[in-house]
């Protein structure tokens, strides 16, 4: 044990130092980049889209991600015999759109697309046009999955607004909060009447309604985005880990062009550094490696590029508390790991947790600090820690919340 506490001393002096040495000097790591990607993939949040053809699910993608209709278009990929998978960005996803294609089909059987949620995102959003009936064959679906998961809560996109009010504007503001507005004409009849169908599910997931109208430039409607923040927070109300949450911030395009895109991939470097400190030794070795590899790769996503100066200008935003007190705690979490029977199991989830928080909260301060460089702005060292601080927060709540460290599927605290 002795040994093992000089080793440990020897890594907190080093920890910065080898996260430098990784950004200063990378190496090509192909390896590296897959299990970024494969980790990503493996802890991002999946949305399972349920609707028929022409409801507007990729609509609902592209405006949620970004991303342009032919992006979507070519981006889904097949992953079950009846259904195909979005990832945003594809290298390193922060977020995953599963989209059955069998609906209405005959004996359509969700058990595939059923397995492939099971271990990640509880979340269903239902996708149905606002006026008309709600399709048999989206029902039947969601009374199969609620059957096998009561407790999953269904988001229900209401679609194509527009078509009950052709030729004439969006009401503004928004109307709709808590998924219906009182009235009498004919939309409010056919929202309210899908509410009702919905009501025949079973079990005790909750079951929230979102009337909403995604469109393109050209169609005349503003705004393209109609309802999509009312949209958001239906589904982070869902999902009450805060997992979607964390996805929203990362796809959101903050401090200017390219920030959004920089910010999306932390999510897969963070889900790697969680993943391999759940091992005991190992992540002592490679976590820092993992967070020099992000903060380089991000600055060549924001078109930067760290010097020693800049480096040790991003540490002091930090402030040498703020990682003397990481540094402390990392060397704990890894002597902790080692204890037989406690430490392999709850201390191997804590650590994952620790370091998923801290490698998300270094690159949300990166980019902050990244970003303001890049605009030749005098950068606020407060807001770069602040930003540290909050990140880190956010990613610890999520991380228990979720339990996506957790072997045996238990809660980490």
């Amino acid at each position: 044990m002795l040994t093992f506490l000089n080793r440990t001393g020897e890594q907190l002096s080093g920890w910065w130092r080898d996260v430098y040495d990784t950004v200063l000097n990378p190496r090509p790591d192909p390896a590296g980049d897959i299990k970024v990607a494969e980790e990503a993939r493996a802890k991002a949040p999946v949305i399972w889209l349920l609707g028929m053809v022409g409801t507007g699910k990729s609509s609902i993608v592209g405006t949620l991600t970004g991303s342009t209709e032919a992006e979507v278009g070519t981006g889904y990929r097949p992953c079950t015999a009846t259904a195909r998978v979005y990832e945003f960005p594809p290298e390193a996803p922060v977020i995953r759109f599963l989209d059955t294609r069998g609906l209405g089909e005959v004996a359509y059987d969700p058990s595939e697309d059923l397995a492939l949620c099971e271990s990640q995102a509880h979340l269903v959003l239902a996708v149905v046009k606002a006026v008309g009936p709600v399709p048999p064959a989206v029902l039947e679906a969601l009374v199969q999955v609620r059957r096998r998961h009561p407790d999953w809560p269904v988001v229900v996109a209401q679609t194509t607004l527009h078509d009950a009010y052709p030729g004439k504007p969006h009401p503004l503001p928004y109307p709709f909060l808590g998924g219906m507005r009182i009235g009498g004409d004919a939309l409010d009849r056919s929202l309210a009447a899908q509410r009702a169908a919905f009501k025949a599910l079973p079990g005790s997931g909750a079951v929230s309604f979102v009337p909403i109208d995604f469109t393109q430039a050209g169609d005349g409607l503003e705004p393209e985005d109609y309802g999509v923040d009312a949209l958001w927070s239906a589904l982070e109300a869902a999902s009450t880990n805060g997992v979607v949450s964390m996805a929203r911030r990362s796809l959101k395009d903050a401090n200017g062009p390219g920030a959004g895109r920089a910010l999306s991939h932390v999510w897969g470097y963070a889900a790697t550094a969680g993943a391999i400190d759940t091992l005991p030794v190992a992540g002592a070795l490679a976590v820092p490696v993992v967070q020099g590899k992000m903060l380089h790769s991000l600055a060549g996503i924001l078109g930067v590029t760290w010097t020693r100066t800049t480096l040790a200008e991003f540490s002091g935003c930090l402030g040498a508390g703020a990682l003397l007190r990481f540094g402390a705690q990392f060397g704990v979490r890894q002597l902790v790991k080692l204890v037989p029977g406690y430490g392999t199991l709850i201390g191997g989830a804590a650590a994952g947790i620790a370091s998923f928080a801290t490698t998300y909260g270094l690159g949300h301060a990166a980019v902050l600090y990244l970003t303001t460089r890049r605009a030749g702005n005098e950068f606020d060292a407060e807001a770069v820690a602040a930003e540290f601080r909050r990140a880190m927060t956010e990613a610890t709540g999520a991380a228990k919340a979720s339990r996506m460290f957790s072997k045996d599927g238990t809660s980490s605290t």
